[in-house]
C-alpha cells in the first residue's frame, strides 16, 4: 500500500485513515473527514511506487452536487504497486479515454485539484480498492475491512472480517525456521517519536521540512522503521550459512552470514554490514556502519518518526532479535535501535509479523521519482507529467 507510513487510507472507516500503505505517505495534507465524488475521463494513469498516479478531466460532486459548471482537471494520487497488484490493477487497467468514477479525500486547499484515491470504479462496474484484496493474513490488518467507501460502494466482507490464516504450516528445525514470506503488521504512530532523543535529535526533528525528506528522492526507508510498513511483505530465504533478508516496501535486500564477521550487506552500503548468529531458539542480526540519513531512525509516517522524519548518523546500530511462534505461524521480532548522535539511550520495539502461504506474491516496489514527491505535492508544483 502506499513509505512513508507506509497505506493510507469516515465514510471511509476512521481507522483506515493512518493506514498509509505506501509505506510512504503521510495523509495529513487531505481533508480525510470528506469525500468528494470524482466523475471523468481518464488522461493518463501510472502504476508505481510509492504512489500510483491518475491525471482526469472530470466534476467533482459531494452529496451528489456538482461543485462546478463543468470539466475541470484533477490529479490523483492512489496507492504503491504491491498493493494495488494484489486488489487486482494493472499498468493497463485503466488508459486514457476510459471513464472512470473516483471517492477520495480531497486536498486541504480547496483550490488544489489533488485528491487521494479511496475506490476506483471502471465503466464496466468493476471497483478497485485496498480493502478488495485477498492479501490480508495479519489481525491487525482487520480495519481495512470493517467499512467500504462512502457513496454506496460496498466492499465485501466475509465472516471473518477478511484476515485468512495459513493453511499447513511447514515444518522445520534451526535456522530453516524462519524460511518463509510474513506479512507486516499494522502498528499506528503517536503524536511524538517513542525514542529517548538528545538535544541534537530535538532540534533536528524539530527542524524537519517535508520537501526536504529523503521520501521525495526514493532513498529506501530504513532499518528498523521500515517494518513498520503495514501490508507489506517481508521474506526470508536460507541457503546454507547464508540468510537473505527481504523487505517488499522498497525492495530491500540483506544478505548475512550465519557465524561470520560482520560484512556489507548489500551493494549500496545503504544498510550498512552485519553479522548473524542463532542464539537458542532466536535469529540475531547486529548491523551498524550505516550511512549518514535523514529519516535514518524514523520517518515521519511510521512509529518511530511519529509525526516527523528523524536523522540518522554513522554511529547507528540495530539489532534485530527473530523468534518463531511454536505453531510457526508467527514471527516475532524484537529490535534494539541507537545513536549516540541523536539518542540519549537505545530504544527498544517489537512487531509480529504473519506466516502467508509461500504461493503468495511478492511483487517489485519500483520507486519513481516524481511519485515519491507527490507525497508532499501543493498547488505551487508542477502539474504531473501525462505518458512519461
Amino acid at each position: 500500500m502506499s513509505p512513508r507510513y507506509a497505506l493510507a487510507v469516515i465514510a471511509l472507516p476512521l481507522a483506515l485513515q493512518p493506514l498509509a500503505l505506501q509505506a510512504h505517505h503521510s495523509t495529513a495534507v487531505f481533508a480525510l473527514d470528506k469525500m468528494i465524488e470524482l466523475r471523468g475521463v481518464i488522461v493518463d494513469f501510472k502504476l508505481r511506487s510509492p504512489h500510483s498516479s491518475l491525471i482526469v478531466d472530470g466534476r467533482a460532486f459531494v452529496d451528489g452536487k456538482a461543485q462546478s459548471s463543468g470539466v475541470e482537471r484533477w490529479e490523483i494520487e492512489w496507492e504503491a504497486l504491491p498493493p494495488l497488484k494484489t486488489a487486482g490493477v494493472e499498468a493497463t487497467t485503466f488508459k486514457a479515454g476510459d471513464t472512470v468514477v473516483i471517492m477520495g479525500s480531497p486536498h486541504r486547499d480547496p483550490n488544489f485539484h489533488f485528491i487521494h484515491a479511496q475506490a476506483l470504479t471502471a465503466a464496466s462496474g468493476q471497483v478497485y480498492s485496498i480493502t478488495k484484496t485477498d492479501r490480508l493474513y495479519s489481525p491487525s490488518l482487520s480495519v481495512l475491512t470493517a467499512a467500504g467507501p462512502a457513496g454506496g460502494i460496498a466492499i465485501a466482507n466475509n465472516a471473518t472480517s477478511g484476515i485468512k490464516t495459513v493453511g499447513e504450516v511447514p515444518k522445520a528445525a534451526g535456522v530453516a525456521r524462519f524460511a518463509g514470506r510474513w506479512q507486516q503488521p499494522f502498528t499506528p504512530p503517536g503524536t511524538d517519536s517513542p525514542m529517548a532523543l538528545n538535544a541534537a535529535g530535538v532540534a533536528a526533528r524539530n527542524a524537519y521540512d517535508q520537501k526536504a525528506s529523503p521520501a521525495n528522492t526514493c532513498e529506501p526507508m530504513s532499518i528498523p522503521d521500515i517494518f513498520n510498513a503495514p501490508f507489506y511483505l517481508f521474506e526470508v530465504k536460507v541457503d546454507g550459512q547464508r540468510v537473505t533478508l527481504h523487505n517488499e516496501a522498497y525492495e530491500i535486500v540483506r544478505n548475512v552470514t550465519l557465524g561470520g564477521s560482520a560484512a556489507p550487506v548489500d551493494p549500496k552500503g545503504q544498510f550498512g554490514s552485519a553479522s548473524a548468529k542463532l542464539d537458542g531458539d532466536a535469529l540475531v542480526v547486529d548491523s551498524k556502519g550505516y550511512p549518514a540519513s535523514k529519516w535514518g531512525l524514523g520517518a515521519e509516517v511510521q512509529v518511530l518518526g511519529s509525526g516527523k522524519d528523524i536523522p540518522s548518523s554513522p554511529q547507528k546500530t540495530v539489532t534485530e532479535r527473530y523468534t518463531v511462534t511454536p505453531d510457526g505461524r508467527t514471527l516475532v521480532l524484537e529490535y534494539t535501535v541507537n545513536d549516540p548522535a541523536y539518542m540519549t539511550k537505545p530504544y527498544t520495539g517489537r512487531l509480529e509479523l504473519t506466516r502467508v502461504p509461500e504461493s503468495t506474491a511478492l511483487y517489485p516496489y519500483q520507486c519513481d521519482v516524481e511519485s515519491a514527491a507527490m507525497w508532499s505535492r501543493n498547488a505551487k508544483d508542477k502539474a504531473l507529467k501525462v505518458g512519461q
